[in-house]
């Protein structure tokens, strides 16, 4: 059985070792103190659980973490210090909430095969997705924040290898980027890159900003290219979603664009000037969203023209690109 540990401190790593080792004494144990090194691990080395102590769990990037362990079907404990255990967060499958001293009983209950399935399998699109045919200068914006990992995954899995140009920003930390890329381009048909300044917009190809040292944007040229802004964070983001759309102003005829679950209102100025100007907008609804803040304040200021469930965002953004059926 094959165990990754995450703690900051060496001490708790250490205690934490001894009492795996007393429950499985041929156990490969990993170890990590950050959430970088841990999900770097869990990517690499695939192990069947993760533990992982509650202070860990309490940054933001925990989400990609999770997301990572959803895909990959591995069970994680949540460790904490005293007896008293939290409820499972209900947004979070396989996660289960122990006291750090019974972490060797509950490892060993749930010593077992566990069923892991390729993540290009994951909902794959239908056929009828696969035989669109769209218009060649359409482009596709989405910015997402809490909660928009999993949201992104399953709007990615409807983008093929012709779809429109997609530009995503998700709030994440820096070290966490190309994490997340690699990730997303598991999880869809289309491919999905590092942006890098200048690179003209392509069918099929799916762009993210690699770090949080620039804002992922459109160039204000005729063909679509991409422009990474190194001007300050904007409302405490960078990338921010509003200087995503924002710059995208020029282009609004031919632009889609949606705005899904975050806490704030970053992407709602945006989205509101995006629609006016001529777009296509999508707010993600209050029942889907793990936080309805961003698209509540989009929708608020009538910067939605729809406001749809999440399953239903990627295929109506593919439709607003598609070109027009003979009747």
């Amino acid at each position: 059985m094959k165990i990754l540990i995450a703690d900051q401190s060496p001490l708790s790593l250490a205690r934490i070792r001894r009492q795996i080792i007393a429950a499985f004494g041929g156990a490969d144990i990993l170890e990590a103190m950050t959430l970088t090194d841990t999900y770097h691990l869990a990517e690499h080395h695939i192990p069947d659980v993760l533990v992982i102590a509650q202070d860990l769990t309490r940054y933001a990037e925990f989400e990609l973490v999770v997301s990572l362990l959803n895909i990959m079907d591995i069970s994680c404990f949540v460790l904490h210090k005293d007896i008293t255990v939290a409820a499972p967060n209900p947004t979070f499958r396989q996660i289960i909430d122990i006291p750090a001293y019974a972490v060797g009983e509950q490892i060993c209950k749930a010593a077992k095969t566990t069923k892991r399935q390729s993540v290009k399998e994951h909902d794959a699109p239908t056929d009828r997705a696969r035989q669109a045919e769209y218009h060649r200068n359409r482009l596709i914006l989405v910015g997402a924040s809490t909660g928009g990992i999993d949201a992104l995954l399953n709007l990615t899995q409807h983008f093929t290898q012709d779809c429109p140009p997609l530009l995503i920003v998700q709030h994440t930390g820096g070290a966490f980027a190309r994490s997340l890329i690699r990730l997303l381009d598991g999880a869809s048909p289309a491919r999905v890159i590092a942006a890098e300044d200048g690179m003209p917009v392509a069918a099929g190809y799916i762009y993210l900003a690699s770090d949080d040292r620039a804002h992922l944007t459109l160039a204000p040229s005729r063909e679509a290219r991409i422009r990474l802004d190194h001007g300050p964070a904007m409302m405490g983001h960078r990338p921010s979603i509003d200087a995503l759309f924002t710059s995208a102003l020029p282009h609004a005829a031919r632009i889609s664009a949606a705005l899904l679950t975050g806490m704030g209102k970053d992407g709602a100025a945006g989205l509101t000037q995006l629609r006016r100007a001529g777009a296509y907008t999508v707010g993600q609804d209050k029942k889907t969203s793990v936080v309805y803040g961003m698209p509540r304040v989009a929708m608020e200021m009538g910067g939605v023209c729809e406001q749809l469930p999440l399953a239903q965002i990627g295929p109506a953004l593919l439709k607003s690109c598609q070109l027009r059926q003979p009747t």
